[in-house]
């Protein structure tokens, strides 16, 4: 009788031990630092000290290089129209954080905690839809009038039925064209609301898309990846590499 009790109590510890482990392990993996995105992206750029928004990153890429228009798609998932990267570390830059364009060095991402589809505007209107990175320090909350003044290089425009092409690069129009398409299109505002009462812009609806470019647009679901990369893309399902970043966690940078 005695041989086991002890038996049980040893069992007992046993798994509150592993239970606590798992508790322990599963709160950890919740939430990340700033310093994943210094780790991650360090191989494929430069981290530099800027004068108005402090760290930033300047990626390694071909010349030419348009953040949410080159090497990359959009798909359409419960969150609304989500960027898709081709590149490995595209999981940061594109979901987090802003863009902006330096006379100098070209686009520079400036990191931030909130993940979204992509953070762009969106026009549309004339037989195209456009979208531009937003800059530092803007989110959705702000005037539209706002987004009447991002700069005219900051637009990517493509005929409405080549929206959700995976060429869709291949497929924007001329530099030159651009300021006439935004004089013919307007600001498209609608937006998602997720759980955690984050708010995005989410561009034209499926039925919209499904009605100007008079073909199916497939509506993804989203899951989690454990690790950082490229996004999967398998029956329905993308699986993106999204943690929780916690600003307070101590970050070191080199």
């Amino acid at each position: 009788m005695k041989k086991e009790w002890r038996l049980g109590l040893l069992m007992t510890m046993i798994t509150f031990l592993v239970s606590g482990f798992f508790a322990s392990e599963s709160k950890a993996q919740g939430s990340v630092s700033l310093q994943v995105f210094y780790d991650e992206l360090q191989p494929y750029g430069t981290w530099m000290q800027h004068a108005r928004f402090g760290y930033v990153w300047m990626p390694r890429v071909e010349r030419g290089f348009t953040p949410y228009a080159t090497n990359g798609y959009w798909i359409n998932t419960e969150y609304g129209n989500t960027w898709v990267s081709d590149y490995s570390w595209g999981w940061a830059p594109f979901h987090y954080g802003r863009w902006f364009y330096d006379d100098f060095n070209g686009w520079i991402w400036v990191p931030d905690t909130e993940w979204a589809p992509a953070w762009v505007a969106w026009r549309g209107g004339g037989g195209y839809y456009g979208w531009a990175p937003l800059m530092p320090g803007f989110g959705i909350s702000v005037s539209v009038n706002y987004y009447h003044r991002i700069p005219h290089h900051y637009w990517n425009f493509v005929p409405s039925r080549y929206i959700t092409y995976r060429t869709v690069h291949y497929h924007c129009v001329p530099r030159p064209q651009v300021v006439n398409i935004i004089n013919h299109t307007t600001v498209i505002t609608h937006n998602y609301t997720d759980t955690r009462r984050r708010t995005y812009f989410t561009g034209p609806s499926r039925n919209e898309m499904e009605r100007t470019g008079r073909t199916r647009v497939d509506v993804y679901r989203i899951a989690e990846k454990s690790r950082p990369g490229r996004a999967d893309i398998d029956r329905g399902t993308v699986s993106l590499y999204r943690p929780e970043i916690d600003n307070s966690r101590e970050t070191r940078t080199q």
